[in-house]
C-alpha cells in the first residue's frame, strides 16, 4: 500500500509527502536545520527540537503568505504556498516515519506525540482565509493545462476543507481534525505494538517446511511461540496440515489490536462523522469521495455489485471445486472457512497443475528478489540502483540511489525490510522528500516485513514489487515544477494501480528466470513457471471477492451515522461477498489499519485493479517486457504525478477513456 501522508485533509491532502525543504521566504538557518535527516536518532530530544522547528518555520510561512500584498501570481503566491506544504508535509512524513521505523521506544514515542502537533498546523493551513483568497486571486488565463489543473485542485481540497465557512465552524472543523489525527495514530499503534504470543505444540506445525521448523524451536516451556509477524503467521495459512492448527493462528492473528481498538475504531468513526456533518455532508463516504474518480459512495457501491457479478460464476465454481477436493484430505470438512483456502488451495494447485507452493519458495530469497526487482525497473525503464552511502536507522536498513539511463539522479530510498520489535508490521511505501525539479530530489522508504534470510514465498515477492511500484512512481513523480504536483496529490483511486500493473511481472519467465534460483544456484524451470501460471487463476475471483468484502466494510463504515455495532457490520459486509463464513470470535476490523488512512474508500485496491489489467493491455500487445512501451508508461503515467487528472492519463497512454473489461474477463477466466 502507499502510506498516504498524515495530516490527510479531506480531498486529498494539502500536504505533500516528503520531509522539510524551505524556500527564500523562510529562515535559512531554519531551512538548512531542517534539511539534516532526522531519522537515525537516538535522542527523543532531537525529535523534539526538530517538531518545534518545524512548527516554528511553518508558522512563518504561513504568515508570510497570509500577509502577501498586492496582484497575486503563480510565480509568488503559489510558490510561497508550495514552499509551506513542503515544510509541513516532509517535516511531517519524516517524523511520522520515525515513529514506526525508529529502534528506540524513546524516540518512536516522541515521535507519535509531535505529528499531531504537525497535522494541527497543516489543518490551520487548509482553513486559512487570507491564503484561499490569494490562491483563488491568482488569474488563470495563460495558464497550461498541468498549472491549471493543479491550482484548481488546490482550490477544491480548500473547499473540501472547509475554507469557506465561518469561523466557529471552521474552529470546530480544526478541533475535529486534530482529534481525527490523534485517534488514528492510536489506532495504528495498537495494531503495530500488538506482537503477539501463539503458543503451539510443536506437534502442531506438522506440514511446515524444514527451514521454518528449525526456525521456530520450543522454547524452555516446550511451547513454539509465534508473533503476529508475516514470516511467523502467513506460511501456518499455507502449510500447516493441522486445521486447529490453522483456525488457532487465524484467529489470534485476526484479533490483533482487540480489545484496545474497539473504542478507538468507535471513536474514529465518530469524529469523521461529525466531521462530515459539520461541513455539509451526509456522511463522511460522501465527503472522502468528492473528488476521487468515483465521486461518490452510491457508485462505489454499485462498482463493488458489479465486479461481484462478474467474479461470482468464476468464484462458485472454485469454491465448489475446492470444497470436493478438501473432503478428500479431510473427511470431516463439511464447510470451508477462511483458514482453509491457502492451505487446500496448495494441495489442489499441487494435485492438478503440479504446482507445489513449497517447492516454489525455494527458488526465491529476500536477497534475490531484491536483485531481481532491481533488474526489472533496468531492463524496462533503464533505471541504474547504485548504493547510497548515508547513515540507517537500524543494521538492517539498506540505501540506494536511482539514476536513469542518461546518469542523472531520479531519487533515493531505504530498504526497511524486516521484521523487529516496535516497527510498523505491514508493508507500505512511506515518502520523507518531496521531489521538486531543480531543487531537491524524492527520497522515500519501503518498510515491510519479510524475513530476511531462508526461502520466500511467491506471494512476498509479489508484494515486494507491488510496494516498489509505489517508490518507483514517487521517485520518478519527482520531478515536476512543484511539490504539491508530487504522486501524493493524485486521486487516492488510482494510487494502486501502477504497483498492481507491476504485479503481473512475478509470472513472467523471462522475469523470474533472472533471479529466481534453488539452493544449488539451479534457475527456476520455465515448466514449474508455466505450471504457476496455469494454476494462478483458480481462486483469483474468491480472492477478489474477499477484498470486495473489505471494501464493503470500508464503505459501510462511513456510509452513514455510526450508530451500530462494529462486529455485526463487519460480518454482515464480509457475508454479502466472500466465499468464507467471518471467523467466530474474531475481530479483524480492530486491525484493519486501512480504516483509518483510507477511511472509506478501500475500494480503490479494486478499482485500481481495474485500472492496472486495463493498462496492462498496451504491453500485452507488443510483449510485456518491451521497453518503449516501458518508456511511454514511465513519460505519460508515472512521471506527471498529480498534475493531471487520473483519466487524463489513463487517456493518454491508451489512446481511449478507461474500461472494466479487461478485470472482468480476467476474473471469468478459469
Amino acid at each position: 500500500m502507499n502510506r498516504l501522508p498524515i495530516a490527510v485533509l479531506i480531498a486529498g491532502s494539502i500536504l505533500s509527502s516528503g520531509p522539510a525543504f524551505a524556500g527564500a521566504a523562510t529562515d535559512a538557518a531554519a531551512n538548512a536545520q531542517l534539511k539534516e535527516s532526522i531519522l537515525t536518532t537516538t535522542s527523543a530530544a532531537a525529535i523534539n527540537a526538530r517538531c518545534e522547528a518545524v512548527l516554528a518555520l511553518g508558522e512563518k510561512a504561513k504568515a508570510e503568505l497570509e500577509a502577501m500584498k498586492g496582484p497575486a501570481t503563480l510565480a509568488a503566491d503559489f510558490a510561497a504556498f508550495d514552499t509551506l506544504q513542503l515544510v509541513l508535509g516532509d517535516g511531517g512524513q519524516e517524523i511520522y516515519l520515525v515513529s514506526q521505523t525508529s529502534p528506540v521506544k524513546e524516540v518512536r514515542e516522541a515521535a507519535e506525540a509531535c505529528v499531531p502537533k504537525i497535522s494541527d498546523l497543516g489543518t490551520k493551513v487548509s482553513l486559512s482565509r487570507p491564503i484561499f483568497d490569494r490562491l483563488t486571486a491568482i488569474p488563470t488565463r495563460g495558464l497550461d493545462a498541468r498549472k491549471a489543473f493543479t491550482l484548481q485542485k488546490m482550490l477544491t481540497n480548500y473547499r473540501l476543507a472547509g475554507v469557506d465557512k465561518d469561523d466557529a465552524t471552521r474552529a470546530k472543523v480544526t478541533a475535529l481534525q486534530k482529534e481525527i489525527t490523534e485517534i488514528g495514530l492510536k489506532f495504528a499503534a495498537n495494531i503495530r505494538d500488538d506482537k503477539g504470543d501463539i503458543k503451539l505444540k510443536p506437534e502442531d506445525l506438522t506440514g511446515l517446511p524444514q527451514d521454518y521448523i528449525d526456525g521456530h524451536k520450543p522454547a524452555a516451556d516446550g511451547f513454539v511461540h509465534l508473533t503476529y509477524d508475516y514470516p511467523d503467521v502467513i506460511p501456518v495459512f499455507d502449510f500447516a496440515s493441522k486445521r486447529e492448527t490453522r483456525r488457532v493462528v487465524q484467529l489470534a492473528y485476526r484479533n490483533r489490536g482487540w480489545p484496545a481498538n474497539e473504542t478507538v475504531l468507535k471513536s474514529l468513526l465518530a469524529k469523521r462523522y461529525e466531521l462530515a456533518q459539520t461541513l455539509g455532508y451526509a456522511d463522511y463516504a460522501t465527503l472522502i469521495t468528492a473528488d476521487k474518480m468515483i465521486g461518490n459512495p452510491q457508485r462505489a457501491a454499485t462498482f463493488l455489485d458489479d465486479v461481484n457479478a462478474a467474479a461470482k460464476p468464476g468464484a462458485d465454481a472454485d469454491m465448489a471445486e475446492l470444497l470436493t477436493f478438501a473432503k478428500t484430505v479431510d473427511p470431516s470438512i463439511t464447510r470451508l472457512e477462511s483458514y482453509d483456502n491457502s492451505y487446500m488451495s496448495n494441495l489442489l494447485r499441487k494435485q492438478k497443475y503440479a504446482v507445489d507452493a513449497a517447492e516454489v519458495r525455494q527458488y526465491f530469497t529476500y536477497d534475490k528478489a531484491r536483485t531481481g526487482i532491481f533488474q526489472l525497473m533496468t531492463d524496462l525503464f533503464g533505471a541504474q540502483f547504485k548504493p547510497w552511502n548515508t547513515p540507517v536507522w537500524d543494521k538492517s536498513v539498506s540505501a540506494w540511489e536511482l539514476y536513469d539511463k542518461s546518469g542523472k539522479l531520479v531519487g533515493r530510498f531505504y530498504l526497511d525490510m524486516h521484521p523487529r520489535e516496535g516497527k510498523f508490521n505491514h508493508a507500505a511505501q512511506f515518502g520523507i522528500r518531496t521531489g521538486v525539479e531543480g531543487r531537491q530530489v524524492p527520497v522515500g522508504a519501503l518498510v515491510t516485513n519479510f524475513p530476511a534470510t531462508g526461502p520466500m514465498d511467491h506471494g512476498d515477492v509479489e508484494t515486494f514489487l507491488h510496494e516498489f511500484g509505489h517508490l518507483i512512481h514517487a521517485l520518478y513523480s519527482g520531478h515536476t515544477e512543484y511539490g504539491v504536483q508530487s504522486m501524493s496529490n493524485l486521486q487516492w483511486d488510482f494510487i494502486e494501480a501502477p504497483s498492481q500493473l507491476l504485479e503481473e511481472w512475478v509470472w513472467n519467465y523471462d522475469t523470474l528466470k533472472t533471479f529466481a534460483a534453488n539452493p544449488q544456484g539451479q534457475p527456476i524451470p520455465e515448466a514449474l513457471v508455466a505450471k504457476m501460471n496455469a494454476g494462478r487463476r483458480f481462486g483469483e475471483a474468491t480472492s477478489w471477492k474477499g477484498q470486495l468484502g473489505y471494501a464493503a466494510v470500508s464503505l459501510n463504515y462511513y456510509n452513514r451515522k455510526p450508530d451500530f455495532e462494529l462486529s455485526p457490520m463487519y460480518d454482515e459486509q464480509i457475508a454479502r461477498y466472500s466465499q468464507f463464513p467471518p471467523v467466530p470470535g474474531s475481530h479483524p476490523y480492530a486491525s484493519f489499519g486501512h480504516l483509518d488512512g483510507y477511511s472509506a474508500v478501500y475500494y480503490t485496491y479494486v478499482w485500481s485493479k481495474a485500472i492496472a489489467l486495463d493498462l496492462f493491455t498496451a504491453f500485452q500487445k507488443a510483449g510485456i517486457r518491451d521497453p518503449k512501451v516501458a518508456e511511454r508508461y514511465r513519460q505519460i503515467v508515472l512521471e506527471p504525478g498529480g498534475s493531471q487528472d487520473a483519466n487524463v492519463l489513463i487517456q493518454n497512454f491508451l489512446g481511449r477513456p478507461l474500461s472494466l473489461e479487461a478485470f472482468k474477463t480476467e476474473l471469468q477466466k478459469k
